[in-house]
């Protein structure tokens, strides 16, 4: 096979369009899961707020709280409630740090990726280069 530089071109386009549509696709599915995890913060915040009222009136009602009434009851189920708060949330970021991470593993993968292809091609060409040389000064030297 001779060498046919458009043939090498056209691969080299096909990669980067690949390479371009992953990329997009990666981009798309990073921003869902953005979107994903910002709607779990707001329900996150959303339930402690509207359970916080419900806890304090619990213990109202039992006489626990109120003014000039410091209950150590109250003031436990209190911190219990501000540390699961806390814990829920940590939790969430670190759902959302690992998703992260995860795309950048993808993204770095799918570069190392492209980038061997691209050097394979150049690789592939050059090899074809070599063989027509060869080819011509064999037939150059009568053989």
């Amino acid at each position: 096979m001779a060498y046919d530089p458009s043939m090498y071109e056209n691969r080299r386009r096909s990669l980067m369009s690949n390479y371009a549509t992953t990329g997009a696709q990666n981009v798309y599915q990073q921003f869902l899961d953005a979107q994903r995890q910002q709607r779990q913060f707001a329900d996150l915040n959303t339930q402690f707020e509207q359970a916080a009222p419900k806890v304090v009136s619990q213990y109202g009602r039992r006489g626990l709280v109120g003014p000039n009434v410091k209950s150590g009851a109250f003031r436990k189920a209190m911190s219990d409630f501000a540390k699961s708060r806390a814990k829920q949330t940590g939790e969430a970021q670190r759902e959302m740090q690992q998703s992260n991470l995860g795309f950048d593993v993808q993204q770095r993968q799918r570069d190392e990726m492209f980038q061997n292809d691209l050097r394979d091609l150049e690789m592939e060409k050059a090899r074809q280069i070599e063989q027509d040389a060869m080819e011509l000064l064999r037939y150059r030297a009568g053989a």
